[in-house]
């Protein structure tokens, strides 16, 4: 019994120990000059058409009104389901206010196949904000 119970505990902490994290399976490359921002929540469509843009609005906080998000990173090398980053900075040197309101940037997408689409917004932390949607 203590055999079959070592074999089995062993056998999970392999596959836990094993799993690829988020992070690391991003294959997107960060811009210059830009730090990888925080996404709060995503709204947009749940049904769209093949080959039309759609925008989602994407909410990230803020500490000031001097930072902003200025870009986002995708990696669409896992089919249907994209992985995203958005990157921003802080404006320096200026007058900024410190009201910490989150600001919303849009995303945009065009899905090019039908089919269910998974929208994966990775935080610093690697938690995810996930946008699901249709494409017909």
């Amino acid at each position: 019994m203590k055999t079959k119970t070592f074999l089995f505990v062993t056998i999970i902490s392999l596959l836990i120990g094993c799993e690829e994290s988020v992070e690391n399976s991003f294959k997107g490359v960060a811009p210059a000059g830009l730090v990888h921002w925080n996404v709060l929540s995503v709204e947009g469509p749940t049904i769209v058409e093949v080959n039309k843009a759609i925008t989602f609005n994407v909410s990230c906080p803020t500490t000031s009104g001097c930072d902003y998000v200025s870009t986002f990173v995708s990696d669409d090398s896992n089919g249907n389901t994209i992985l995203i980053k958005a990157y921003g900075n802080t404006t320096k040197n200026t007058m900024c206010t410190q009201a910490a309101v989150p600001i919303v940037v849009k995303y945009e997408f065009t899905p090019h196949a039908k089919g269910q689409y998974v929208l994966k917004f990775i935080n610093r932390d690697e938690t995810i904000i996930k946008r699901s949607f249709t494409a017909n």
